[in-house]
């Protein structure tokens, strides 16, 4: 039996836990979560790991496994859009905290894939893409079982595919990326335009109203699938994978936008070739990252 300690470090929030298990079977067996703070620094970061690490048992910890937002490298926090975040050398100061133990670092939606085939969903898929959609978009790209990183490394960008053109301003610089528009602050940017209201209202609120039967609620959400539908269709035809999972805090949202995002999908894809292809919600639920922190542990 190993003990992990998982970090994932989101776009809003933090959260660490502590899992057990071996093998193919771990298991969260207890969690801690912050907010980060308003304007993110290297040395907030730290000292939200800090406050984190705290308050957990950490006499017993094998490994330690964190998920990056943005570009990294085995080493660097390279980049994060949302944040401004560069070339973070995060990797020495994990170790200064931790040392000893083998720590592991990943882009956190890569580390979600590799969580999805190891623990969830994927179990036995050896060509699958995984999507989140929380305060920001990732993919993951998982070809013949292993995780496709693209020349640099940074594969499966998916938030900077271009959905509306001339769209909304993203932290990439950019217009219309899909991050701009159906990440969770996009969703809040189109109920806005929708209603006319200059109250800012979070996803999660806007799901609440749709869910109560609110039409310009109801009809962000459906947008919101056509967007990802059309998207997902087209990188559908270029990667031809059996499964797309999509996971994020967005993704609670499942029964709002999962209907138009079928039929958006199912209008463009090319048929012949990819019309087995299944569209699921993660199997790993809200600890999807923390599972990829330990996940990463596993294959250091």
């Amino acid at each position: 039996m190993k003990t992990i300690l998982a970090i994932d470090i989101g776009g809003s929030k933090m959260l660490a836990g502590l899992a057990r298990g071996e093998g193919d079977e771990f298991e969260i067996v207890q969690t801690v979560g912050e907010a980060l703070p308003t304007e993110m620094t290297e040395d907030g970061i730290l000292r939200e790991i800090d406050k984190l690490c705290a308050q957990l048992p950490l006499d017993q910890i094998d490994a330690v496994g964190v998920t990056i937002p943005g570009l990294a490298d085995e080493r660097v926090w390279i980049y994060a859009p949302f944040s401004g975040i560069q070339n973070f050398q995060i990797m020495d100061a994990l170790e200064a905290r931790f040392p000893g133990k083998p720590i592991a670092i990943e882009n956190d939606v890569n580390a979600c894939a590799i969580a999805e085939g190891i623990f969830g969903a994927c179990r036995g898929v050896r060509d699958f893409i995984w999507l989140t959609i929380s305060n920001g978009i990732g993919g993951g790209i998982v070809l013949d079982g292993k995780i496709y990183r693209g020349a640099l490394g940074f594969s499966g960008e998916f938030g900077h595919l271009n959905v509306v053109p001339d769209g909304e301003l993203c932290g990439c610089g950019n217009r219309g990326c899909m991050e701009a528009e159906c990440a969770g602050p996009g969703i809040s940017r189109y109920y806005a335009r929708l209603t006319g209201s200059p109250e800012f209202v979070p996803a999660s609120e806007i799901a609440r109203r749709a869910e109560a039967g609110e039409e310009a609620a109801l009809e962000t959400y459906r947008r919101e699938g056509r967007v990802l539908g059309h998207a997902l269709a087209n990188a559908s035809n270029i990667l031809n994978p059996s499964k797309i999972i999509i996971g994020g805090g967005v993704s609670r949202s499942w029964k709002l936008f999962y209907p138009t995002l079928e039929e958006s999908f199912r209008k463009i894809i090319f048929h012949r070739a990819n019309d087995s292809i299944l569209i699921e919600p993660t199997a790993l639920g809200y600890e999807a990252a923390l599972m990829g922190a330990v996940a990463l542990t596993l294959q250091k």
